[in-house]
């Protein structure tokens, strides 16, 4: 998907406004896989790469795409020191080209969509799961006042999301799903409305992080979900790669020990160590079971808007065929204890889990999927 040349040329324009000079013989290219907001990068007069990020076309769903929020959280973090591309200019003027649009710095480094990040040794890889664990610790960290953030500081985070993403995927195609509901039935009461509150990514994975050559992060991308609210949220968007059986769902879950890539034991530890604080488990437990839901409705929300004609990226069709795979692992998952104790999130996760589940079984470090799960297989596996 391209930019609409007269949208951009009104781009060009309005930033020329603004002292930023931008380059109109360089057509801006699309970059990165995101499936919200589209992404392009451009260039100034004096040939330096900056990034242009944008609202999508169309008619928007209340509450979503707030590229303006974005900005925001950029220019809070960048001013703390925090690694975060520097933010340029933001444009909420509505006239313009009809959305909302900002110019950040071009941060230029590796970004790896693979989470085994093949090709890397396993040190590099261990190095690169640190650098990822610790960076999230440290965004925790903040103390939210010192922000100054126009965000509401309330309890309660996932249970308010989880009402929030199941009214924007069912309002837009009038067709509850009446699985996801049980769900909600089920962990609502289960849920917090207290608790330490941090800024949270909203995203956290390694797809949203620039890694420079020493395989640390660089810069982390992608704050469009960002929110005030509890730190295990970020932590659990994480953690269901190594919970999802492998290939079950596009691009997530795997056999990660046999890939070199450092256990989730480690991650959490190394998060642990940068954060300050030890996790709650049964705080985790839940936040995993919300990131599922969360999965599936993104995941809706990408085939609502293959039916609208307006979906952004070439692999949209690939990660809506998933949805149904989320939908039906966040209403069974359950994890029961590992027969021997390797430390493994998997074992401490069931420590809080109410009882023991048929449709999941817990091989230690990893898990695989029930019947149901392995028979929808191959319609559902998006290689």
């Amino acid at each position: 998907m391209n930019i609409d040349e007269k949208d951009y040329y009104k781009i060009i324009d309005h930033l020329y406004l603004n002292q930023l000079d931008i380059d109109k013989s360089f057509f801006p290219k699309v970059i990165g896989n995101g499936q919200s907001n589209p992404t392009f990068l451009i260039q100034d007069k004096n040939a330096q790469f900056k990034v242009l990020r944008m609202q999508p076309s169309g008619d928007l769903v209340r509450g979503a795409h707030r590229v303006d929020r974005e900005f925001l959280v950029l220019r809070a973090l960048s001013e703390k020191g925090f690694i975060v591309p520097e933010p340029i200019f933001l444009c909420d003027d509505s006239s313009v080209i009809g959305r909302q649009f900002y110019v950040m710095e071009f941060v230029d480094g590796d970004i790896f969509d693979d989470p085994f990040v093949k090709g890397k040794s396993e040190s590099d890889k261990n190095n690169i799961y640190k650098s990822l664990a610790e960076s999230l610790g440290r965004l925790h960290s903040f103390n939210i006042d010192d922000l100054n953030l126009p965000f509401k500081k309330n309890h309660g985070f996932m249970k308010r999301n989880l009402s929030l993403w199941y009214d924007q995927i069912f309002n837009e195609t009038n067709k509850p799903d009446k699985d996801i509901e049980r769900v909600f039935r089920s962990i609502i009461l289960d849920l917090p409305d207290h608790g330490n509150l941090s800024l949270l990514h909203g995203d956290y994975k390694l797809d949203n992080v620039v890694i420079d050559k020493n395989n640390n992060c660089l810069a982390i991308l992608d704050w469009e979900l960002s929110s005030f609210g509890e730190p295990m949220v970020d932590i659990s968007f994480q953690m269901i790669n190594w919970l999802i059986p492998s290939g079950v769902l596009y691009g997530i879950g795997g056999d990660w020990e046999k890939q070199g890539v450092p256990s989730a034991s480690k991650f959490l530890s190394w998060y642990e160590s940068s954060y300050n604080k030890d996790i709650d488990m049964p705080s985790l437990r839940n936040a995993c079971i919300f990131s599922l839901i969360k999965l599936f409705c993104i995941l809706k929300g990408i085939e609502n808007r293959i039916n609208q004609g307006n979906a952004f990226s070439d692999d949209a069709e690939l990660k809506a065929k998933a949805a149904p795979a989320a939908r039906h692992l966040a209403r069974r998952v359950r994890v029961r204890p590992a027969r021997r104790a390797l430390g493994c999130p998997a074992a401490r996760l069931a420590r809080s889990a109410p009882a023991p589940c048929r449709h999941l079984r817990c091989r230690a470090v990893a898990t695989r999927p029930c019947t149901l799960a392995r028979k929808a297989r191959p319609a559902l596996i998006a290689r």
